[in-house]
C-alpha cells in the first residue's frame, strides 16, 4: 500500500451517500470562501448526516495507515 488517502469525496461516492454532482455542489461552496472542509458543506447542503461524514473519516483514516 502506498500509504496515500482516497478523498473524503471519492469514498462518499463509492459509498453511494451522495452523488458526482453533490460532491462538485459542495465543492463550490468551500470554493466561495466558506474555509469549510467537505465533510461540513455536504451536512450543511442536507446531503448527509453526520454518521456518513464520521464513516467516510473512518475509512479515508484506515486507507491512509
Amino acid at each position: 500500500m502506498t500509504g496515500k488517502k482516497k478523498l473524503i469525496g471519492e469514498i462518499m461516492v463509492s459509498l453511494n451517500y451522495v452523488s458526482v454532482e453533490q460532491i462538485n455542489e459542495a465543492r463550490l461552496a468551500q470554493m466561495q470562501g466558506s474555509g469549510k472542509k467537505l465533510g461540513e458543506c455536504l451536512l450543511e447542503l442536507g446531503y448527509v448526516r453526520p454518521e456518513h461524514v464520521e464513516q467516510a473519516l473512518a475509512i479515508q483514516q484506515m486507507e491512509g495507515e
